[in-house]
């Protein structure tokens, strides 16, 4: 009897840590996925993937990536520099109205060059594509922008 109790206990635990796992390995996401399961990346890159491109295409939108890599980074520290800053403000004893509203009006028009970049560096990849791929592209950012995850 005890060793039946004990073969019992065995399969239940083993089966009750297999389903475990697998539920911790599906909440994270599938691994095959077009992000790998955590929904991030460049989904531009993604798109370019997507797209057949020619090795030429290929090194030129690279290029053109690459070159607004670092103003858009450069604008991106920018931002986080000053919401640490605003951060610290709501934090201290001395809260300042005024100077947390002069960082936040000094935000919104990085923002906006941020925004303009985008646009700008997605324009120039537009002229790098074929027609047929200019509508691929259109399609997919048709129904990314639907889905409000673009």
């Amino acid at each position: 009897m005890k060793k039946r109790n004990w073969i019992i206990s065995i399969i239940l635990g083993a089966s009750i840590i297999t389903i475990g796992t697998a539920r911790v390995a599906n909440a994270r996401g599938e691994w095959d996925g077009e992000f790998y399961g955590f929904h991030r990346g460049d989904k531009i890159m993604y798109l370019m993937r997507k797209l057949d491109l020619s090795k030429v295409q290929r090194q030129v939108i690279r290029s053109i990536k690459n070159e607004t890599r670092e103003q858009m980074v450069a604008k991106r520290d920018e931002i986080h520099d000053m919401r640490r800053i605003m951060f610290e403000l709501a934090n201290s004893d001395a809260y300042d109205t005024d100077k947390v509203r002069e960082l936040a009006s000094a935000i919104s028009p990085i923002r906006v060059e941020i925004i303009v970049q985008r646009l700008e560096t997605m324009n120039r990849i537009r002229k790098e594509l074929t027609p047929e791929q200019v509508a691929k592209m259109d399609d997919f950012l048709s129904t990314r922008i639907r889905r409000d995850d673009f």
